[in-house]
């Protein structure tokens, strides 16, 4: 009998696991395991990497490889490419060599009683293949030196089938010789538990979560296709039904303007995520007390904080670096603001999905500028000085990126849109320029970013994001420019709806980059 193909998709399922004290105490020990033997590794790899990228032959070859780039020469840069290759599996940098030393370390920690291993192999195999990514994008791609995991950020185990490792089978996972029960949702309104259970599964893996009564327990099921589609139980409609029709999205570090047929909306991103950041910055401010009154040497008298050359030995641990002092009251504080971050991530997934549930109305394709958030998070790299000869902070979006997450909005909207059976296209930011085109003189005019309305020739002013998603949600089928035709034809509806919403959104206190005013 053949075997049956899996599926080109798939998805998650996250539900609670039923853990007595003896298996959350078991569980905690395999978490605490499972992230030395990924130090040990990395610093393994660490090492055997500075070997590697010290050695003359590796230099002369990255430095060929550099000008063969330059040059486009393709057979020299396959012949470079291929001693580059030879050169990284001599010093054991591969997918399987990994695994076969991440297995030495899995040795040293035996089970119950010294039977058996405390991490399985296949358990200890992906934790290999995180690592081997780290080490992929920094030797193939433009990725920094790899981390080490801390205890608290170690939060996922997975196998690699359902056969063994950590399995799931009627309801209860079973893992390192513990039955785990499921808690299902008995209500499940919508089906979407059971509808999920009736897909195979490919593997299994188990989470942890921080909550102020210590760690809860998850299990993560990936399971084949896509993921079901929610519908009303007493009339068989979907719950998010997806509208007919263009629609543009003009996003942001933390706004988002939308405009389809019959609907424009512009809002803010997780918005209630604001009030959780603002309890975070309380118990920073009170951590940061904690620790200059618990390790007084580490700082001088201005406050700053003392170069480790300049410390005394107590003040270093046994590999050169700060030991820190940690009070009662700051280990509370700690988990008080390891629970704020979980918090945190959870409201902003969840709001990112009722926001991309309700832009599926608004049309069945959807098009989007793509942006690099990765780059307007980073610091400006020029000084500028402003207009009294005082030097301008170098900072820029990162606040705003990491409380709205925007990268992962847009990952969400397109997964949901593609999962109902729509379209998501990306279209050319440099070549559309939508924030400076004006498709009524089709020309281009460049706005400081705190301009945010633009004045049309007749005297119309628009808010400058909706105006955008305007422009993208009629490029033409390149891609890279402004159908002006379509925008003619469709600027009527736009200039209606644009009114009520600005209308709207003037009762309502917004981010001041919506340039909108408050009328009480």
């Amino acid at each position: 009998m053949t075997r049956k193909s899996p599926s080109e998709h798939i998805f998650v399922l996250t539900l609670p696991l039923q853990c007595e004290a003896w298996q959350c105490d078991r569980l905690d020990t395999v978490f605490q395991v499972g992230n030395d033997i990924k130090n040990n590794l990395i610093a393994y790899e660490r090492k055997q990497y500075e070997n590697l990228t010290a050695r003359k032959d590796w230099k002369a070859n990255q430095a060929a490889l550099a000008e063969a780039y330059a040059a486009k020469d393709a057979p020299l840069i396959k012949a470079l490419c291929e001693r580059r290759n030879e050169m990284l599996s001599d010093a054991g940098f591969g997918k399987y060599q990994f695994e076969k030393q991440v297995n030495k370390y899995r040795k040293h920690y035996r089970g119950k009683g010294g039977k058996g291993y405390l991490i399985p192999v296949h358990v200890a195999q992906k934790i290999s293949a995180s690592v081997w990514d780290g080490y992929q994008k920094l030797i193939f791609g433009n990725g920094k030196q790899v981390h080490f995991s801390k205890w608290s950020e170690f939060t996922t185990i997975t196998a690699k089938t359902n056969a063994s490792g950590i399995r799931y089978a009627d309801g209860f996972v079973y893992f390192n010789g513990m039955k785990l029960r499921v808690n299902f949702d008995e209500k499940d309104p919508y089906g979407y538990q059971s509808e999920s259970m009736t897909r195979d599964i490919r593997y299994c893996g188990i989470q942890r979560r921080w909550y102020a009564s210590g760690w809860h327990y998850f299990v993560q099921l990936t399971l084949d296709g896509l993921p079901p589609m929610k519908v009303k139980p007493e009339t068989g409609e979907l719950l998010h039904p997806m509208g007919n029709g263009r629609v543009g999205h003009d996003i942001g570090t933390q706004t988002i303007a939308s405009v389809g047929d019959n609907a424009v909306l512009l809002t803010e991103l997780a918005d209630k995520v604001k009030g959780i950041d603002i309890e975070l910055r309380r118990v920073n401010q009170a951590m940061d007390r904690s620790r200059r009154a618990t390790n007084p040497e580490m700082f001088s008298k201005d406050g700053s904080i003392v170069p480790k050359d300049k410390l005394p030995a107590s003040c270093l641990n046994r590999r050169g670096g700060r030991q820190w002092v940690k009070s009662k009251n700051y280990l509370r504080l700690e988990s008080r603001r390891r629970e704020l971050f979980r918090r945190q991530r959870e409201m902003r997934v969840q709001q990112h999905n009722e926001l991309a549930n309700r832009l599926l109305s608004f049309g069945d394709e959807h098009y989007i500028e793509e942006m690099r958030f990765r780059a307007l998070a980073k610091r400006s790299k020029e000084a500028n000085t402003n207009s009294k000869g005082k030097f301008v902070s170098k900072k820029r979006f990162g606040k705003s990126i990491s409380n709205k997450a925007p990268a992962l909005f847009v990952k969400t909207l397109e997964r949901k849109v593609l999962s109902a059976g729509g379209s998501f296209k990306k279209v050319d930011t440099f070549s559309v320029k939508a924030s400076q085109f004006n498709h009524l003189t089709e020309t281009f005019t460049k706005k400081n970013l705190s301009k945010r309305w633009n004045t049309m020739p007749d005297g119309t002013k628009f808010q400058r994001d909706l105006y955008s998603a305007f422009l993208i949600r009629n490029v033409d089928a390149t891609l890279k420019s402004v159908d002006v035709d379509r925008c003619n034809k469709f600027y009527d509806n736009f200039l209606q709806l644009h009114n009520q919403e600005v209308q709207r959104l003037s009762s309502l206190i917004t981010p001041s980059s919506m340039g909108i005013k408050h009328i009480a």
